[in-house]
């Protein structure tokens, strides 16, 4: 249902989640299992769509976490073009709730420069991200195989 109600959103704006994270994000076997994996306490967490602070008519959904909020990620997606995936250490969600309500922020987001230098490219897709992620987490230092005895 989350997934419905925004990508209803994002064609309101002209633009579509990727369909490798829909059809990761629907498949039964397959949700849930980049949590189930991190060997650092990440989980997903769906954003609606938050605008970019660095690209008029672009946009972030943020769709995984680390459980200190040390590195968010998003899917960064541009009118005409296909999506990737980006990270950084900023919630904009929370950033740009805490501007809306006159709370301090812990960025500018007007700073163009200082947002470009906030969001860094991950991944050229979001199936690359979640390979990568897997891997990695799975692997012989992170993962399972170093819990082997």
């Amino acid at each position: 249902m989350k997934l419905n109600g925004l990508a209803r959103d994002l064609a309101a704006r002209g633009l579509n989640l990727p369909q490798d994270f829909v059809t990761f994000q629907t498949t039964e076997n397959l949700y849930g299992s980049l949590d189930d994996v991190s060997v650092t306490g990440c989980w997903t967490h769906i954003s609606d769509p938050l605008p970019s602070p660095v690209e008029p008519d672009a946009f972030l959904v943020r769709f995984f976490r680390d459980q200190q909020d040390c590195v968010i990620w998003y899917l960064y997606l541009r009118p005409m073009s296909k999506a990737f995936v980006v990270y950084s250490d900023l919630d904009y969600e929370f950033e740009y709730e805490a501007r809306r309500d006159g709370e301090e922020t812990r960025a500018d987001l007007e700073d163009a420069e200082e947002q470009r230098a906030a969001i860094l490219w991950c991944a050229p897709s979001f199936e690359e991200f979640a390979h990568r992620f897997w891997i990695e987490n799975r692997g012989p230092v992170g993962g399972a195989a170093a819990r082997r005895p």
